[in-house]
C-alpha cells in the first residue's frame, strides 16, 4: 500500500491486493496472510483515532472437515509406515499435535519421565502442553537420538521449516504409501489430529479438556467433534414410543 492514507484502505483494496500478493492462493491463505494482518492494522490504528472503524469482509471459507480412522485403522496405518515415519505418526494420533508441531519439535520440549510435551510457539500464539500417551511415550524411548529435533527423516536430518502447509510436503510420498498399503483412502497427516479428538471425546466428553489440550481458541472450534459422536444419545433415541401404532403399521404392511 506504500503511501497510501488509512482511511483508503478499503474493501476493494484489501480484495485487490489478496489478488495480487496471491493469485493461485486458497481462501484460507489469503484470509491469513492478507485480511488478518490489514485487520489488525486497521483496528489498532482506528483505536487512536487515525481512522474510522472498518468492517472487513473476509473470503469465503470452505466448510472444515471432520475425517478421522478407527483404532484398528491406525493400527494398520501405523504398522505400514516406513521406520523413521512410524514413531511420529504414533506422535500425531495419539498427542493431537499439528502436523508443525510435531515436525519440528526438540527434544528441550520433552519429558519422557513425566510423560509431558510442551508445544511453544504455536499457530495461535500460545504454548501449551499435552500429556503423553503411554504409546507415545515407548515410541519416542526407543528413538537413538536425544538432542536436536525430535523426528528426522529417513536420512535422519531434521525437516526444514518451510511451506504453507506446516511442512507436510516433506512427509507426503512416505505418508501417502502408508496409507495405501493399510488400505486407508481419503486421509492426510492434519488428519490424525482430527483422529486423536474424535478419539479423546468419545472416551471423555469433555470439550473443554479437549479445547485446552488441542490448543483450541473456544468451545465453538470444538463443537464439531461433539457433532459427530452422538453414541451417548442412543438411550434417548430408543426411548422413542412405537407401541400399537407401530405394529398396525407392520401389520398392514403384511396385509
Amino acid at each position: 500500500f506504500g503511501t497510501m492514507p488509512l482511511d483508503q484502505i478499503d474493501q476493494m483494496a484489501i480484495d485487490r491486493a489478496a489478488k495480487v500478493l496471491y493469485p493461485e492462493a486458497s481462501p484460507s491463505t489469503r484470509n491469513r496472510q492478507v485480511y488478518t494482518p490489514i485487520s489488525a492494522v486497521l483496528k489498532f490504528a482506528a483505536l487512536r483515532k487515525l481512522c474510522d472503524a472498518v468492517e472487513i469482509k473476509r473470503p469465503k471459507q470452505p466448510k472444515g472437515r471432520v475425517r478421522w480412522i478407527t483404532i484398528d485403522e491406525a493400527d494398520r496405518l501405523i504398522e505400514k509406515c516406513a521406520p523413521h515415519l512410524k514413531p511420529l505418526v504414533i506422535f500425531l494420533i495419539y498427542t493431537g499435535a499439528r502436523l508443525s508441531e510435531a515436525l519440528y519439535l526438540d527434544w528441550r520440549e520433552l519429558d519422557l519421565q513425566r510423560a509431558h510435551v510442551a508445544f511453544l510457539d504455536t499457530k495461535t500464539g500460545d504454548d501449551r502442553g499435552v500429556p503423553l500417551h503411554p504409546r507415545a511415550v515407548v515410541a519416542l524411548a526407543n528413538l537413538k537420538h536425544r538432542d536436536g529435533a525430535v523426528f528426522r527423516t529417513n536420512k535422519g536430518k531434521p525437516y526444514e521449516e518451510k511451506g504453507e502447509d506446516g511442512g507436510g510436503g516433506q512427509i507426503k510420498t512416505a505418508f501417502n504409501g502408508a496409507c495405501r498399503r493399510a488400505g486407508i483412502v481419503d486421509f492426510t497427516p492434519h488428519d490424525c489430529r482430527h483422529t486423536w479428538a474424535t478419539w479423546h471425546y468419545q472416551a471423555n466428553r469433555d470439550l473443554i479438556a479437549l479445547m485446552q489440550l488441542g490448543g483450541w481458541k473456544s468451545e465453538k472450534m470444538v463443537l464439531r467433534y461433539a457433532h459427530v459422536n452422538v453414541s451417548n444419545f442412543a438411550a434417548s433415541i430408543n426411548n422413542l414410543p412405537w407401541g400399537n401404532s407401530g405394529e398396525l403399521i407392520e401389520s398392514n404392511a403384511k396385509g
